[in-house]
């Protein structure tokens, strides 16, 4: 009887850690999921924008308006081959979805522009391949009118909370990311050509 009791108890054991093992999986995987369909409705908005097709009747279950979508920057980094919209403000969720602007309304003529980004999980999404920028490199800024290039001037690992990076130094742009690890931050900053 007690054998029968042990062999039970091995059982549900076994049953309780494969059910876990799926949750420690799932979970992840449906993050991923749902940031990437979120990512893939701002990619088909700022589509729908530069076609001037953006209304209820076309994009019914797209979650920006058309005011806020005027207000996002395309940023691209040719060489790690990197073309990711940037949201206006920085929350988790649109860090979650792209990359963000640091500080809000800033002009690209006169002002440091920052951008944060998660590096992601897999693939080339976000700032995932950042550190593998090279001095020297392009760095493209696209406004709803407007595209400022910038070349790379300076990478480097700081703190987490090393806010001198931040500071308004005129027109340049900086891009932060955290190291693999999370304690640290990836920098990487450019002067207006």
């Amino acid at each position: 009887m007690r054998r029968i009791m042990m062999k039970k108890g091995r059982l549900w054991m076994g049953l309780g850690l494969l059910v876990l093992g799926a949750i420690l999986i799932a979970v992840p995987l449906s993050y991923d999921w749902y940031t990437s369909k979120q990512n893939a409705e701002l990619v088909q908005a700022m589509d729908l924008l530069k076609t001037d097709g953006l209304n209820n009747e076309t994009a019914p279950d797209i979650n920006f308006s058309k005011e806020e979508l005027k207000s996002i920057y395309e940023l691209e980094i040719p060489s790690i081959h990197l073309k990711e919209f940037v949201l206006p403000s920085t929350t988790e969720e649109n860090l979650a979805i792209s990359l963000t602007q640091i500080v809000e309304d800033q002009d690209p003529n006169t002002d440091n522009i920052s951008i944060a980004g998660h590096r992601g999980y897999r693939g080339d999404r976000h700032f995932r391949n950042l550190p593998d920028v090279k001095k020297g490199d392009e760095i493209i800024l696209t406004t709803d009118n407007d595209r400022y290039s910038y070349k790379v001037t300076e990478i480097k690992t700081v703190e987490e909370d090393a806010v001198e990076v931040l500071e308004n130094n005129g027109a340049e742009i900086t891009l932060l990311t955290c190291t693999l690890s999370g304690d640290k931050r990836v920098v990487v900053k450019g002067k207006l050509s």
